[in-house]
């Protein structure tokens, strides 16, 4: 069965990697889009685009009625979900077929089991495949929960039967607290997937998460495209993945793949998919954890390895499409690691973060790949994940492929909002995460007392306050009062006389700076102490330049209004500049709730006001 239009139902990265798959197979394509994503690249690389709503999710991308007319009002005959929002959906996947529209995806009935880690777990055992140990069965009064975590013992995990993503997922080490914590779960569990039922299993210590890719077609053909490591993860969200995965036993590869083929052949899967196992290296055991019905985020490191281009061949197989290599002619060559990249503040116990990308440059160069859905002008809203982008490198070796990723991450320049590279960038320096040594805990063990984000080299500070003071307006802008030299807390950049300035740091610490000199030749001073003493300075386009000893100087450094965007070894990191007047006028990012004002960690949306007057 063809089809020639495909609606697009999602958004940013997603979007626009399936909208270039099809058109690599010469197909039309259709994007969505609410009102928050307007200008976003994918709208505009789509053949056509149908606005959906709302920028709320619930109102335009969750709505699968808007998506169904959507598709009928522009023709499309198929629609690919692409991963989160609906993509495992099979409800959604009967509104397609009921509309004569086809899901490319699974069957509804596949997605439906699959969805469900009570039904998949109970799958996998008619299959042969090992489950983690724990209670997955149909009673789920409080009283036989409690009595079964009694037998599991602690450490345990509680988890929402429906959904992932670590939603509903809460790590019990006294039983004493049970009680507490399963109501909480099964909260969380209703309120994400409307759906309370949990499981509870054995919390496996330092495992590690690797998961088999799998392709099926409509014609009993089932291959896998070997392994990925996904270990490195916080609050169950993955952050950096590999292929193959590191210092895993053959013997323990090749169980693997037969216990994943072994699943899919025996519900008879009909498309991309993945199946995950929690992975113990001291025994040498996996066990099944559960199976995605659609294509995965870190899909790219696979490509990369094997050659083979997932996103069409997803495609193709909903074309009825035979798979046409057997599972011997598959070869997995190479490294590839992926980071993902979020608009987050990991020292902040990774708190969304919202803004317009001043700058944005992404790395090139041999074997460095880049899956976005920004641009330089993209406003990052609450709205949905604050995933930017996915960094991917291949190379020849592992070692290799973290020192491509290294360089790839630092030359990454983002500004405009706060961003993780400067973590994934201490993360990849890990050793641990070197030697492939590294589990599902490592931040926690790592991090113990969080992330603190690094400290700029008082060079970088000294230029990006020599940039930030070269930027502002001619003298002749400031009026009379500003031209006094040092007679004045602040001074045009023709004065001979001392300026006065102040950076701020995202965590909200301050440092003085002093800048004394004109007409090229400048003193920078960090708290009294003299930093950079530069001649011929010049600042253009970006481009710090200046010649101290001898030694000529080009550094990129941009200025947006008091934001100073610094490249340093971890990438783009931002600091404020502000003149004296500014200091105690622009508030502190981290300021303590205090009197009549109440300030919200990150953004959200008020659901209940749980007070009344008095």
């Amino acid at each position: 069965m063809s089809f020639d239009t495909v609606l697009i139902a999602n958004r940013g990265e997603i979007a626009v990697r399936l909208i270039n798959a099809c058109k690599s197979l010469d197909l039309k394509t259709v994007a969505v889009f609410s009102d928050a994503d307007r200008n976003a690249p994918f709208v505009t690389l789509a053949d056509e685009a149908i606005h959906i709503g709302p920028a709320e999710a619930a109102s335009s991308y969750l709505d699968m009625d808007k998506l169904v007319r959507a598709a009928q009002t522009a023709g499309a005959d198929a629609i690919h979900p692409g991963y989160g929002f609906l993509a495992e959906n099979a409800v959604f996947a009967e509104k397609c077929g009921k509309a004569g529209i086809i899901f490319i995806g699974p069957r509804p009935d596949i997605i439906k089991m699959m969805g469900s880690k009570i039904e998949a777990k109970a799958a996998a055992i008619k299959a042969g495949v090992p489950v983690v140990p724990g209670y997955h069965g149909s009673d789920l009064s409080v009283e036989t929960l409690k009595r079964e975590a009694q037998a599991i013992g602690v450490p345990l995990m509680i988890k929402a039967s429906a959904g992932g993503g670590g939603r509903g997922m809460r790590l019990v080490q006294n039983l004493e607290l049970f009680e507490g914590e399963l109501r909480l779960a099964q909260q969380e569990a209703l309120s994400a997937f409307g759906d309370p039922a949990i499981l509870l299993e054995r919390y496996i210590e330092k495992a590690r998460h690797i998961e088999v890719q799998i392709i099926g077609d409509h014609h009993g053909n089932i291959v896998h495209l070997y392994e990925r490591d996904c270990s490195v993860q916080r609050n169950h969200q993955k952050i950096i993945e590999e292929a193959p995965a590191p210092n895993f036993p053959q013997s323990v590869r090749s169980r693997m793949f037969d216990a994943a083929l072994s699943l899919c052949s025996g519900i008879g899967y009909d498309s991309v998919g993945t199946v995950e196992f929690m992975y113990e290296p001291g025994k040498q055991e996996f066990y099944f954890l559960e199976m995605n019905t659609r294509l995965q985020v870190e899909h790219p490191v696979t490509e990369a390895v094997t050659g083979i281009d997932i996103v069409q061949w997803q495609i193709r197989v909903a074309m009825k499409e035979s798979i046409p290599f057997s599972q011997n002619e598959i070869q997995c060559r190479g490294w590839a690691i992926e980071a993902r990249v979020a608009a987050e503040n990991p020292a902040e116990d990774y708190r969304p973060e919202t803004g317009t990308l001043e700058v944005y440059e992404e790395p090139t160069g041999p074997g460095v790949r880049v899956d976005s859905g920004i641009q330089r002008g993209s406003e990052i809203s609450h709205y949905y994940d604050s995933m930017l982008a996915k960094v991917i490198v291949t190379a020849d070796s592992r070692d290799a492929a973290i020192r491509r990723l290294k360089r790839a991450i630092s030359a990454y320049n983002i500004s405009g909002v706060t961003t993780n590279i400067p973590f994934l960038a201490d993360v990849l320096n890990l050793r641990s995460f070197e030697e492939g040594d590294h589990h599902t805990s490592i931040l926690e063990q790592e991090f113990a007392d969080g992330w603190c984000e690094p400290s700029l080299e008082k060079t970088h500070l000294a230029e990006a306050a020599l940039a930030g003071y070269l930027g502002i307006a001619p003298v002749s802008n400031f009026g009379p009062w500003h031209s006094l030299g040092a007679w004045r807390g602040t001074a045009g950049r023709n004065s001979t006389g001392a300026t006065y300035l102040t950076l701020r740091f995202s965590s909200g610490n301050d440092l003085h700076v002093v800048v004394r000199g004109s007409n090229g030749d400048y003193e920078v001073s960090l708290e009294g102490i003299v930093i950079l003493r530069a001649t011929r300075a010049s600042f253009d386009a970006g481009i710090l330049s200046y010649e101290q000893e001898g030694r000529l100087f080009s550094r990129s450094i941009y200025v947006s209004g008091q934001r100073l965007s610094v490249h340093s070894a971890a990438g783009m990191m931002d600091v404020d500049l502000l003149l004296p007047e500014q200091v105690f006028l622009v508030g502190k990012k981290n300021s303590q709730n205090g009197g009549n004002q109440i300030l919200a960690p990150k953004p959200g949306l008020v659901v209940d006001i749980l007070i009344s007057e008095g």
